[in-house]
Order: C-alpha cells, then sequence, then structure tokens
C-alpha cells in the first residue's frame, strides 16, 4: 500500500484528494498492464481517495510507450461514464507503478448533485434539431453527428449532457461539443482538428506606435537598431503543415520567391522580403479569428477561408484588393516603405475583402467606396487601439506615412474628422471615407469596443452594392436593435444626426 508521505503529491484543493501521485515505485508485479493497474487501485482506492467503486472505474485502453505503459480508468455514476474523470496508472518495463493520477469526483458530491429521481430531459427530437442547427453553423459537415449520454462537471455543478462529435470542411473542423440535456443549450465547443503552430516576429502594429517615435524613416529597407524593440514574437496559428505561410485564413504564396520554413520559423527582420510575408500571415488570420470570437463563424463566418496576399506587388506605393471572378486576393505595394510592414494599411485592405465576402461587388456608388474606405480606416484602428498611446489612437498608417514619395507625413488618415455631410464632401473616396469612419469612431465610443465591432460587421449584411450614408447608418441601427436589442439606440441614431446623414 502507498505510503504518501514518502511520494510527492499534488493536491486537488478543491476536493482535497491526492490529484497526482509519483516519485515512488512498488514491487514488480504480475500479469498484465492492465491486471497490474486494477489490482495497484483495489489495494489504494482509500490511499487515494478515490470514493467511487472500482466497478464504477471502467477500463478504457491501455497506452505503450518506450518506457512505460499507462493504463486509463474512466469513472462512471449511475451507468453514466463522467467527462474528465479519469485515473491513469503508470507502469514501468520493470511491472513496477511508478505514477498514478487522480481526477475522479467525489462520489459524495455526485450523490448529493444528482439525486436518484430521473432529471426531466428535452426529448431527443429537440436535442438532435439543437445538435443540427449548431452543427451548420460550423461548416459543411464531414462525417456523421454522433452523441454520447455522460455527466459534465462545471465550476463545482454536476450536469447531465450529450458529448457530441462531428467533422466539418469549410472550414475544416473537428468538432466536440457539450450539449446540456435539460435545456439543449451549448455548455462548450472546441475544434480540435490539428494544425501545425509557427513561429514569428512582426510589428505591432508599427514601429512609429510601438516606439512612441515621429523621427524613423524607411532607409530602404534597413534593419536600423533602434527598431530591435518594436519586434515581437508571436504565434502563427493554423498553419498546414507543407512549410509555407499558407494556414485556416490566409496564404502569402502568390509572393514572388514566398517564404517556405520546414521548423515552422518565421523569424525576420525587415531588410528580410520574407518579414512582410509574416506580418501578412499574422495579422490578418489574428483578425479573421477575432472576429470569429464575436459569433461570426460557421454558417455566419465572413471570409473564413484562406485569402491569397502578394505582399510585394510592385514597387508602386499602392495595395488593393481584387475583386476580379477568379482572383478576389489582396497586394501590398512596396513603394516607400513596403506596405504589409504597417498593418493598419494589412487591415484596412482586409476589410475591403470582408465587405466583398458579405456583399459581392460592394461600393458601385461615391458613397458606397467612401463607406468602403471608411471601414477599414475604422478596422484597423478598433482592432490595433490597445497597442497605441492615447494621441496616436485616431492615427492611422503612422508609419506607411512616412515614406511618401512627396515627403513623410504623420498619418495616412484620422479617425475624429469633424467634416459634416454633404458640404464637406469632395468626390474623393479616401477624403469622404474620413466622414464615414468618424462616425463609426463615435459609436464604439458610444457601445465599447466589441459590441461597436459587432454591429458594424452585422450592418454590412443588410447593405447592397449600391448603398449610401444613409443606408449605412440605418443599416448599423437595425444591427443594434438585431443583436443587442437596440442598446442606447436614441444616442446610436443621433450619431448619424449630428453629422446630417440622418
Amino acid at each position: 500500500m502507498l505510503d504518501l508521505k514518502k511520494c510527492t503529491v499534488r493536491w486537488d484543493t478543491e476536493n482535497y484528494i491526492p490529484k497526482k501521485v509519483s516519485d515512488f515505485e512498488t514491487p514488480p508485479l504480475k500479469g498484465s498492464p492492465k491486471t497490474i493497474a486494477k489490482k495497484f487501485l483495489k489495494e489504494n482506492l482509500g490511499v487515494l481517495k478515490i470514493s467511487a467503486s472500482i466497478n464504477d472505474l471502467t477500463f478504457e485502453k491501455t497506452v505503450e510507450s518506450i518506457g512505460a505503459s499507462t493504463v486509463l480508468f474512466q469513472q462512471h455514476f449511475q451507468g453514466r461514464p463522467i467527462h474528465g474523470a479519469w485515473v491513469a496508472v503508470h507502469i514501468n518495463r520493470g511491472k513496477r507503478v511508478f505514477m498514478v493520477k487522480n481526477d475522479t469526483v467525489p462520489a459524495q458530491k455526485l450523490k448529493r448533485q444528482l439525486p436518484k429521481a430521473k432529471a426531466v430531459f428535452l426529448s431527443s427530437s429537440k436535442i438532435n434539431a439543437t445538435i443540427r442547427k449548431k452543427a451548420k453553423e460550423f461548416g459543411d459537415l464531414t462525417t456523421a453527428i454522433k452523441k454520447e449520454s455522460m455527466l459534465y462537471v462545471l465550476k463545482g455543478q454536476i450536469k447531465h449532457v450529450w458529448k457530441v462529435k462531428f467533422g466539418t470542411k469549410k472550414p475544416a473542423g473537428s468538432w466536440i461539443l457539450f450539449v446540456d440535456k435539460t435545456n439543449g443549450q451549448i455548455i462548450e465547443e472546441r475544434n480540435i482538428l490539428k494544425k501545425i503552430i509557427g513561429k514569428g516576429r512582426v510589428f505591432r502594429p508599427n514601429p512609429i506606435v510601438t516606439l512612441d517615435r515621429d523621427d524613423l524613416f524607411d532607409k530602404k529597407d534597413a534593419d536600423q537598431e533602434i527598431f530591435d524593440k518594436a519586434y515581437k514574437r508571436v504565434k502563427l496559428k493554423g498553419l498546414h503543415t507543407d512549410g509555407y505561410l499558407k494556414g485556416s485564413y490566409v496564404d502569402t504564396t502568390n509572393t514572388p520567391n514566398n517564404v517556405r520554413s520546414l521548423n515552422y520559423e518565421f523569424v525576420f527582420t525587415r531588410e528580410d522580403d520574407r518579414f512582410e510575408e509574416v506580418m501578412a500571415y499574422y495579422h490578418i488570420d489574428t483578425i479573421q479569428r477575432y472576429m470569429q470570437s464575436l459569433g461570426f463563424r460557421g454558417n455566419r463566418g465572413i471570409l473564413d477561408k484562406p485569402i491569397k496576399a502578394n505582399v510585394h506587388g510592385g514597387f508602386d506605393d499602392q495595395s488593393y484588393y481584387d475583386p476580379s471572378p477568379g482572383k478576389k486576393d489582396l497586394t501590398y505595394g512596396d513603394g516607400g516603405v513596403d506596405d504589409a510592414e504597417d498593418a493598419d494599411i494589412i487591415a484596412h485592405e482586409y476589410g475591403h475583402a470582408l465587405q466583398d465576402a458579405i456583399v459581392p461587388g460592394f461600393g458601385q456608388t461615391d458613397e458606397g467606396r467612401a463607406i468602403g474606405e471608411g471601414f477599414g480606416d475604422y478596422l484597423a484602428g478598433s482592432f490595433y487601439y490597445e497597442y497605441k498611446k492615447k494621441s496616436r489612437r485616431v492615427k492611422i498608417a503612422e508609419w506607411d506615412a512616412k515614406g511618401f514619395a512627396g515627403g513623410p507625413q504623420e498619418y495616412l488618415r484620422r479617425l475624429d474628422s469633424t467634416k459634416h455631410y454633404p458640404e464637406d464632401m469632395e468626390g474623393e473616396e479616401h477624403l469622404d471615407g474620413e466622414i464615414w469612419s468618424a462616425c463609426l469612431w463615435e459609436v464604439r465610443r458610444l457601445l465599447g469596443k466589441k459590441r461597436a465591432d459587432t454591429v458594424i460587421l452585422e450592418s454590412h449584411f443588410y447593405l447592397n452594392q449600391y448603398s449610401d450614408f444613409r443606408d449605412g447608418a440605418e443599416a448599423l441601427i437595425l444591427a443594434n436593435k438585431n443583436v443587442f436589442n437596440g442598446w442606447r439606440s436614441k444616442a446610436l441614431k443621433k450619431i448619424f444626426e449630428r453629422r446630417g446623414i440622418l
């Protein structure tokens, strides 16, 4: 029998049971790993404070490694498995038990929270409808939907659930859901599809912002010592396994001489042309994942598939999204400061792609094109807000502006314009877009970051190719009503009234 005083013990402080016991070895035991593990548990249930009976610990499998065997048992209660409630017994090649992990739930807690009286569950048809609806949100099914009845421990509460598994494509996913049997609510959802996570180095969003200095210049892509503190190490999520910067939501292989790294390390400085590929991959992927966190995923997703990007698209200081049939890709120019060195520019152009994904051909009017430019600026300003000092939050593309052919400028555009509609319209979409971005910036101050970002994205679904400022304002108010029950709707409407749009 184990003597915990002679072992290393990590305790479960909530239930005060030994969670992991190590630094011991039993005498050699006879039989298969499963037989040895069962005998060990019978002798040590009390010491390990496992209050479940041995019959409630169901053998799951034996996992063999080079140096040991791991025997897994799942805890059951009233015939149902308990999610995450496992016992793992580790046995070395000398047939000695040397470690045990205990994640069981105390039997007294189960009996207290789950009396023998049968709980009232939703009918199978209602549960199945909920599951099918949720599965459809995640993409096109590639497998059958499988479900298993079990118990689920959530913040000390024990619930009857269905554990549901299925696979999808567009986007690819391998999903696990936990559905409350009593009300059909989704308690937890996970995508366990395995993708590579690489390592990269980027500006976030650019060196002017990070270093809070306006005296930095391009100097023909030279990597100056001052930039050392501006670089950020980041994870590159969702990479495919071929070594390119190609993943779930971004594909930079349109770039001439595109980068490849078989160890998935993409750590470069700005003098290396591969640096801009890392910038584009990281920032577009991060924006897409943020949008999904707001709820725009599955069949509600917005461009949740790889968009191709050429980060060295020529010597002109021009970047663009090309909506042409068969293209629908991004190009970033190298004139002045390479555009893909400034995340504000990366985000702005991605904004055009998002609008086209929601409303193909968006921006067929002058005001519609101004909405596009204003939204792109807003997207950059809102997404990188937390990385900027207060005085810089309303400025867009401060780094890119330092490389203008006509001489360096302080910024590309601002988000706090006082322009009024219609008398300040100039007929140039970028300049007129400042009216729209200023409205959106006020919406953000009113509703807060996540609510504003959600409503602004949602509003695009209520527009068409020929929408103007008034359509945009009305769509925002309607989106706020549909998503947040019209929270602060009067104040929201006044933003556009003061600006002359409503």
